[in-house]
């Protein structure tokens, strides 16, 4: 019994992926060696770590491209949440793009090098962060704002409008747009 259990296990390891979110801006560059930034990844987004290297990561980012605008990923087919964000002469190598007809834009999938940091098992922690920075912050010179109150793509322009009057860090100021996107009227899972 201990065997077939020992033998289970190591094959559940095997296939396990190594999913993971930041809770801030990640850096991305075309190769290990590269110091120069080509992109960011946004924080809430999920990504898997293929494989560790010096101070950067090898990782698969998944997400939508809207064909006319093929520098952004976003996290679902029809809002502009970012999940990550490239200089518009970057030639990105999608490793997956599936065009279908009923979609507002391709599903794709990117292999790139991140900078190496913490990253977390799930998005719980972060995502309660977020909330507490909003909930603490926005709600100083004025009722605070639902989450449900604006739609996804109008929370970025709604949260910098006003977000030089808290005390929220430049850090957080993604992480903040991210919950708010993510807990909007329309937002769609993906």
């Amino acid at each position: 019994m201990r065997i077939i259990l020992s033998i289970f296990f190591f094959i559940t390891c095997m296939w396990s992926k190594n999913i993971v979110y930041s809770d801030e801006v990640v850096s991305l560059y075309l190769s290990q060696d590269d110091t120069k930034v080509v992109g960011r990844l946004l924080p809430t987004n999920s990504f898997e770590i293929l494989k560790e290297q010096g101070d950067k990561v090898y990782v698969k980012i998944q997400g939508f491209v809207n064909p006319k605008a093929p520098f952004v990923i976003y996290y679902n087919n029809t809002q502009r949440i970012i999940v990550a964000a490239f200089s518009k002469n970057t030639k990105l190598n999608f490793s997956k793009k599936d065009m279908t007809k009923d979609d507002k834009w391709d599903r794709v999938s990117l292999e790139i090098w991140a900078e190496k940091k913490k990253f977390f098992k799930n998005d719980k922690e972060m995502l309660s962060r977020a909330k507490e920075l909003f909930v603490n912050n926005c709600g100083i010179c004025h009722a605070l704002h639902k989450e449900k109150e604006f739609n996804a793509n109008a929370w970025p322009a709604v949260f910098r409008s006003m977000v030089d009057r808290t005390a929220i860090e430049k850090k957080d100021h993604w992480l903040v747009i991210e919950y708010l996107q993510k807990n909007s009227k329309d937002f769609k899972a993906n």
